[in-house]
């Protein structure tokens, strides 16, 4: 997995001023994500797509939030920009097939998602087990 898969899409870290990283999701600023925190994170994020504000999300527009996105990181010189939008999420967000997107299938995708991220299974992801899987992320060959 490349790394701009990581950040974008798990939505852990930031990168800020001299590479320092936060705990993007973590609302309250307590070193941890919980899986609250990281839902409501995700779901924000990937909702900022719904252009015509009726709670779901289109293909049309998620489409041109792929677009919007992968132009502000291609901007910010990070790696992987291009891939951003290729990789089907859309389709595996939308389980009921109806061709939207909604906040219940996101907060059902991201809690499988998270149960895989807490490598300890203790119900939150600490700063360490982000830097681990930033590690683990960085260790993968590209594809």
């Amino acid at each position: 997995m490349h790394k701009i898969a990581l950040l974008a899409a798990v939505g852990l870290f930031v990168a800020g001023e001299a590479r320092a990283q936060q705990l993007l999701a973590d609302a309250n600023k307590d070193d941890k994500v919980t899986l609250a925190e990281y839902q409501d994170n995700r779901r924000k994020f990937l909702m900022r797509a719904d252009h015509d504000k009726d709670g779901k999300i289109s293909a049309a527009e998620w489409k041109r939030g792929a677009d919007i996105l992968r132009e502000e990181i291609r901007e910010t010189g990070t790696d992987g920009w291009s891939l951003i939008g290729k990789a089907n999420i859309f389709e595996a967000l939308d389980t009921n097939k109806d061709g939207f997107v909604t906040p219940a299938e996101i907060d059902a995708a991201t809690a499988a998602r998270f149960a895989k991220l807490d490598l300890n299974h203790d119900g939150v992801i600490t700063r360490a087990e982000a830097r681990q899987l930033d590690r683990m992320a960085s260790a993968k060959p590209k594809s």
